[in-house]
């Protein structure tokens, strides 16, 4: 009995031994990050639910000059102000109902909130509502400049239309929280559209936002839990000259449509001299910045279709950036993407059309998605970039002083067209599934494939063409057989590679509208020892047998060339 008693804790030791091993020797790869792990915890101000209004005077009023309303009530208001204001003064709260209202003040707000505990504008369905303000105030602060100003709470409801044509700065402000439940606005401003200190909170409606410094902006930096943006729906077209949407603090899109241009849009970049002056001659004290949308902290977006043509960034944060489900569409000036510490995709469709960098973070992780990237520097950037392009560049960012530098990609259909990197990694990569081609640069300077630490391939497919001076290829310890291929003269526009199994069967082909010298295929049909057939336009080339995981076949050619790209031309064997 004892003697199997042995045998038994043998046999553990001998299994867990075995296990330690496996582990041991299984590829390290990075552990996975979702959207859901994003902080994203925000507090929107909902007081405006709270009150009861049948608690409340419920009074009528034709307006033909300025009234100051000191008491809590509802106050249903019609008629014109040729010059002048309504001001509220209360430690209570208010609801004004707009039914077809017209103001224009000569001196200041055309609305003015000088104190209250909660104000409600409500739009009277069908109804349009028109307001302005004057091209010089008197008798108010320096700060105190908006069509509609408040010091407190302010909530818009209703599905009439407000039309707001902003003179001297901003269109809708709030030195408190600013909340709107649905309706049609259209405001046309000198600075800021709207503008909300500790948040901006929009449930539904419909912006038509012109202006010349931010489209829709919070600004309270002072308290952490304060300064964010919060969309839950809406309809939005943005043509801002500085920032589309910008968040001091977090920001988060639920749905939404939107259509965003900023800086006059992505015609200038940010490798022009005369990129950075779109706003010069407005108003704003604000660094100049033309981004599409931006948040000092976290940055998220779930669902809901996005057209940006922004001059400076389409989408940035200065931490944590995460995109999941959803359609984005991008024309950027400088960078397509860019999160300082962290971008995150769990899933949608993201089409950067236009951009210096397009994916572009210090850690970056890629759960799924179609992604198509088009960039005039570095594709997918991790922490770094072209340093003789980025250096002094006017658009370059910061990233964090992390040094765990590190692309995760474990599914997705990606492609990305690139004049400097393909996928460039100061750290190093982990593809642990998904089909990704990259047509890279043609000149030598660059590689399709920069990583300085290791890049290795778990599952999934990749192709990677272009130049051959900076050629890389995959790690040794990677678990999916690759071969890089180096042509002996430069192949280019109307030339097509095939790769054959012994059965003739296809394992990728790929058809390239840009010259390229060098081809890495990594795939899981190679099998070790087994040997494939290289044809050029069918045309067989050479043979080779797959010997380790990275088998090389030919040497550096050095050769570049120059050409455009559209993608789909490529196949991978799935």
């Amino acid at each position: 009995m004892k003697k199997e008693k042995k045998i038994g804790m043998l046999l553990v030791l001998v299994v867990i031994v075995l296990l330690g091993v496996v582990f041991y020797l299984k590829p390290k790869t990075e552990k996975n990050a979702s959207v859901e792990a994003i902080d994203m915890a925000i507090n929107p101000d909902n007081g405006d639910e709270a009150i009861d209004w049948s608690l409340y005077t419920n009074q009528s009023y034709t307006l033909t000059k300025s009234i100051t309303i000191t008491e809590s009530g509802t106050y249903n208001l019609t008629g014109t102000i040729a010059d002048g204001l309504i001001k509220i003064d209360t430690t209570g709260v208010v609801k004004l109902v707009l039914d077809n209202v017209t103001i224009e003040n000569s001196k200041g707000p055309a609305i003015f909130v000088a104190n209250a505990e909660d104000v409600v504008i409500n739009l009277v369905d069908g109804s349009t509502n028109t307001l302005s303000d004057g091209t010089n105030y008197e008798g108010y602060a320096s700060d105190e400049v908006g069509v509609i100003f408040s010091h407190d709470d302010l909530t818009f409801e209703g599905n009439g239309t407000l039309i707001i044509q902003a003179n001297l700065e901003d269109g809708i402000v709030s030195k408190d929280d600013l909340k709107f439940v649905n309706g049609n606005y259209e405001i046309t401003s000198l600075d800021d559209g709207i503008r909300g200190s500790d948040s901006v909170y929009i449930v539904d409606g419909e912006f038509t936002i012109k202006g010349s410094g931010d489209g829709i902006k919070s600004t309270n930096d002072t308290d952490s839990s304060k300064g964010f943006i919060l969309i839950d729906d809406g309809t939005f077209k943005i043509d801002a000259l500085s920032d589309g949407i910008e968040s001091v603090s977090k920001c988060l899109i639920s749905n939404g449509d939107f259509n965003i241009t900023t800086g006059d849009g992505s015609q200038i970049t940010s490798q022009d001299n005369n990129w950075g002056f779109w706003n010069q001659n407005i108003k704003t004290s604000d660094t100049p910045s033309a981004k599409g949308i931006k948040a000092q902290d976290n940055l998220v977006i779930e669902n809901g279709t996005l057209v940006i043509d922004s001059a400076d960034d389409a989408i940035h944060s200065n931490n944590y950036v995460g995109i999941k489900n959803g359609e984005i569409t991008i024309k950027a000036g400088d960078d397509g993407i860019h999160a300082d510490n962290e971008l995150i995709i769990d899933d949608g469709i993201i089409k950067i059309q236009k951009s210096y960098e397009g994916l572009e973070a210090a850690k970056m992780t890629i759960n799924n998605g179609q992604i198509e990237v088009n960039a005039s520097d570095d594709g997918i950037n991790v922490a770094g970039g072209n340093d003789s392009s980025a250096l002094n560049r006017k658009g370059a960012n910061n990233f964090t002083t992390a040094t765990n530098n590190v692309l995760t990609i474990n599914a997705g259909e990606i492609y990305v067209n690139s004049q400097g990197d393909g996928i460039d990694i100061n750290g190093s990569g982990y593809i642990n599934g998904g089909n990704i081609t990259v047509d890279g640069p043609t000149d030598n300077g660059n590689g399709a494939l920069d990583y300085d630490g290791s890049l290795v391939v778990n599952g999934g497919a990749l192709i990677a063409g272009g130049s051959s001076g900076m050629v890389q290829s995959t790690s040794s310890n990677s678990q999916v057989y690759s071969v890089l291929l180096n042509f002996t003269s430069t192949l280019g526009i109307d030339d097509k590679v095939t790769i054959t199994d012994e059965n003739n069967e296809t394992i990728i082909t790929y058809e390239s509208l840009k010259n390229f010298s060098s081809l890495l295929v990594v795939s899981p049909y190679f099998v070790k020892n087994k040997t494939y057939t290289v044809k050029i336009n069918n045309q067989n080339w050479t043979t080779f047998t797959i010997s380790s995981i990275t088998t090389t076949v030919g040497e550096t050619a050095n050769m570049g060339g120059n050409g455009p790209r559209q993608p789909g031309g490529n196949q991978l064997r799935r």
